[in-house]
């Protein structure tokens, strides 16, 4: 894609590191350059210009996309703005913003989280982030792999953090489904069996993006690609293949 070996761009989820899509480097096949910048925005329209000038400075003109969670909301967003420059694409628990109804109240949740972690720090939010239990279903890879995510939290600034919050939470993100029709490429779209909210969310991302298919995976909840890193690359690497 680059005139070399194709170019996969990983974007990370909230309070992670570009260090999380490590596993699933190693586990999927093939002579591929991975982009895995540890993205330092604080909302979309500056996720979008960052990615661009690092496919600027790599010589990057078309890629494969991956997007997790907060990193999904980016990729689709991105997607529906440069369809010309997305190989493929692929989410993990992503939506393209809520719906009137729930999104007040998880803006004004995600609000008072950025100002609590502003106030208590990046230890309190370590210990706090890792207990919801939207991430129970981590504990199954046990206890070393937990130690390797909370050394990671512990790595964030809680003022990038709240920051992040309130400029690109879930709650923040004014909802762009309408943008989605846009996206050319073809589409995966993964959710957790355990993640039943992003399951639903699967169903109408792959409704609203012309090209997409859903792929549910059993005994993983909402971080599909920590939780079953090896189901999450051999799904990745099919579809990187055309398959």
């Amino acid at each position: 894609m680059d005139g070399h070996a194709e170019t996969v761009t990983c974007v990370h989820g909230f309070s992670q590191q570009g260090d999380s899509w490590d596993e699933v480097r190693a586990l999927v096949p093939g002579p591929r350059r991975w982009l895995t910048p540890d993205l330092r925005a604080t909302t979309l329209p500056e996720a979008e210009a960052e990615l661009a000038a690092l496919w600027r400075r790599a010589g990057v003109e078309r890629t494969h996309l991956v997007g997790y969670s907060q990193g999904g909301r980016v990729a689709l967003w991105v997607a529906a703005a440069h369809p010309e420059r997305v190989g493929t694409l692929t989410t993990i628990g992503a939506h393209a913003g809520f719906d009137a109804a729930a999104r007040r109240p998880r803006m004004e949740a995600d609000r008072a989280l950025a100002d609590r972690i502003e106030r208590e720090g990046i230890e309190w939010f370590a210990t706090y982030w890792a207990a919801l239990p939207l991430f129970a279903g981590q504990a199954r890879r046990g206890a070393a792999f937990l130690r390797r995510l909370d050394d990671s939290r512990r790595r964030n600034d809680p003022g990038h953090l709240a920051a992040t919050l309130r400029g690109m939470g879930a709650g923040a993100t004014e909802p762009f489904w309408d943008r989605l029709r846009r996206i050319d490429a073809p589409t995966l779209v993964v959710a957790g069996a355990d993640d039943a909210a992003y399951v639903a969310f699967a169903d109408r991302l792959a409704g609203a993006i012309p090209r997409a298919r859903t792929a549910v995976v059993p005994g993983a909840g909402h971080a599909v690609h920590l939780e079953r890193p090896a189901a999450f690359a051999e799904l990745l690497a099919a579809h990187l293949a055309g398959r």
